[in-house]
């Protein structure tokens, strides 16, 4: 039986299966969530503690929240 969107996109933010091994609309709906997760990691008062936020999390939606977060500090830094 196949899963509900739902419950794969459950799966990929809890780390049990990788964001790139879904599909664009999983993908997709996952961004959002990955945002979120960047915007709360970067509302943490210093680097220590937005370093033990990051390492909370999966290790496989990891790099995607990292990323994220780079982003969007680069971007309020405006680089």
């Amino acid at each position: 039986m196949a899963k509900k969107p739902s419950q794969r996109l459950e799966d990929v933010l809890m780390g049990r299966v990788p964001l790139e091994n879904e599909d664009e609309s999983i993908q997709s709906w996952a961004s959002f969530f990955i945002h979120q997760g960047a915007e709360a990691v970067l509302r943490k008062p210093t680097k220590e503690a937005r370093q033990e936020s990051l390492k909370k999390l999966p290790a496989k939606i990891r790099p995607h929240v990292e990323e994220r977060a780079l982003t969007l500090w680069n971007r309020s830094r405006g680089r």
